[in-house]
């Protein structure tokens, strides 16, 4: 029976070391495959986090891009209200040095208008207008009462509700209030 057994417990013996070997091996090969594993693992949270940062910059750069494109167009819309806010300020420059003139003028035809016909009352602004510039008084060097004196939103108004559009039914709305 000795016979039997002892070369199967040898045998045994040996598997059994072998086993343990072989089980050292594996061990060791799980190990590595755990930490091959969890490489992998960090790799792909670390490929998702740079795809997300990807996402956000892509939209970060279309946002500014459309931004970016919108203040150009409001860069070129300002820049043509520059040309006429400087035609406006040259413009509203002449006016205030013809002011006193203009004013003067408007006083005068306030005053004396009211009988005369249209042609005569164009005859009377010319005489003033050039009175005044041999008198050195800065005024328009074509005088209006109605551009002067008239407000462009009650004259239309007045015309809507049956004002002639002629200069002297104009004139002899602002005289009258």
């Amino acid at each position: 029976m000795n016979k039997n057994i002892i070369p199967k417990k040898n045998k045994a013996a040996e598997m059994d070391k072998m086993l343990k070997e072989q089980q050292a091996i594996l061990n060791k090969k799980l190990e590595e495959l755990r930490i091959v594993k969890d490489k992998v693992a960090d790799l792909i949270a670390n490929a998702n986090r740079l795809q997300a940062d990807k996402d956000h910059l892509e939209f970060t750069m279309n946002r500014d891009q459309a931004r970016m494109g919108r203040a150009e167009k409001l860069v070129v819309l300002l820049a043509d209200e520059a040309v006429r806010w400087k035609e406006t300020v040259e413009t509203l420059d002449v006016e205030i040095t013809q002011l006193v003139g203009n004013v003067f003028l408007s006083c005068a035809c306030i005053s004396y208008f009211g009988a005369f016909t249209g042609v005569y009352r164009k005859e009377l602004t010319d005489s003033w207008t050039s009175e005044c510039t041999e008198k050195e008084i800065p005024c328009s060097e074509v005088f209006s009462l109605v551009k002067v004196m008239g407000d462009p939103v009650v004259i239309r108004g007045w015309c809507i509700n049956g004002l002639p559009t002629d200069n002297t039914s104009g004139e002899n709305g602002i005289l009258t209030t």
